[in-house]
């Protein structure tokens, strides 16, 4: 199962994946780099903006992240802020990235960042928040077993409750984590507590509401567009399973996030996700979805809410 710590998931708002981004942008031999621009946004905090060259297939060097950009956030005409760079040793093995400090973005308000590189054209790139879909009800019913190896399997059937807005397309990304915290034992029999991290189910799957639902990588979360329930109250349904060494974490919440997100995020995951899936390499290639300007990469909002759970009473 694909891991991350706690303060990766800060609020449980800027959860992406840049490996994915740098899948996209890989580019011919002799072709001249250009600009990868990177930020999913959200309410709960700022503007983090990731600024990196795009390189050749057959390039095994690591990425290589702009440190000397200018980066600026604007709303209309108006600038908001000049985002500063924010790199190692502060933020441990993230990338150094580029991040507002008094920004806090409103729902429904078209945000422009603009980056400039010494050597490339100016790069532009607007979206916004839209306004949040509120999570009306949420159930966890798990079951669990000993499995192979000592590992403790929980089986579980959760659903998830929404009233969809009428008369505009929604788009979602429902996702599942169970919290996990990581201890050892002395020869003495104390306890040291390590770090308190999330991890993805192994698989989910949809029981109802198919045509709506994509499912997103390795089967751990769900694109949904709301053609099929427009203006409805629906209920989703799913069942699905993770596993965890007891001996060595013990379980705390397990966590459902609503992501209400804008027509840009929802068009770039879906389009990386038919990339990935896409293993015909004789075929017609899939082209993600891009709305940077002079640029490669994703700029795209969206909103959070989040019902949490114990595994046991």
């Amino acid at each position: 199962m694909h891991r991350f710590r706690t303060w990766y998931f800060y609020l449980f708002a800027a959860l992406f994946s840049l490996s994915s981004c740098e899948d996209v942008v890989d580019i011919p031999l002799d072709s001249k780099s250009e600009l990868v621009v990177f930020s999913n946004f959200s309410d709960q905090n700022g503007l983090e903006v990731f600024v990196y060259k795009t390189k050749s297939v057959t390039d095994n060097q690591p990425t290589e992240y702009i440190t000397d950009a200018d980066v600026r956030a604007y709303k209309g005409e108006e600038l908001l802020e000049v985002l500063s760079l924010v790199s190692s040793p502060e933020i441990g093995n993230r990338p150094p990235h580029y991040k507002t400090s008094a920004l806090a973005p409103e729902f429904d308000v078209e945000y422009t960042i603009e980056v400039k590189v010494n050597g490339f054209e100016t790069i532009t790139a607007k979206n916004s928040i839209p306004t949040p879909v509120n999570l009306e009800g949420a159930t966890f019913d798990p079951s669990v077993s000993t499995g192979s190896n000592a590992q403790t399997v929980v089986d579980f059937d959760v659903s998830v409750s929404l009233k969809d807005p009428i008369s505009i397309t929604n788009y979602y990304h429902l996702k599942f984590y169970q919290e996990l915290t990581s201890f050892t034992l002395t020869t003495e029999g104390d306890t040291i507590w390590g770090n308190t991290y999330l991890e993805f189910p192994s698989n989910v799957e949809s029981i109802n509401y198919d045509n709506s639902l994509v499912k997103y990588q390795n089967e751990q979360s769900y694109l949904i567009e709301d053609s099929q329930f427009d203006g409805q109250y629906i209920t989703l349904e799913f069942t699905g399973q993770y596993s965890f060494d007891p001996s060595k974490t013990i379980p705390g919440r397990f966590l459902i996030e609503l992501r209400t997100v804008s027509e840009a995020y929802y068009l770039y995951y879906e389009s990386l996700n038919r990339q990935n899936q896409n293993n015909n390499h004789l075929g017609e290639g899939v082209v993600v979805y891009n709305n940077i300007d002079n640029g490669f990469g994703n700029f795209a909002g969206f909103t959070s809410k989040v019902n949490s759970f114990k595994l046991t009473d």
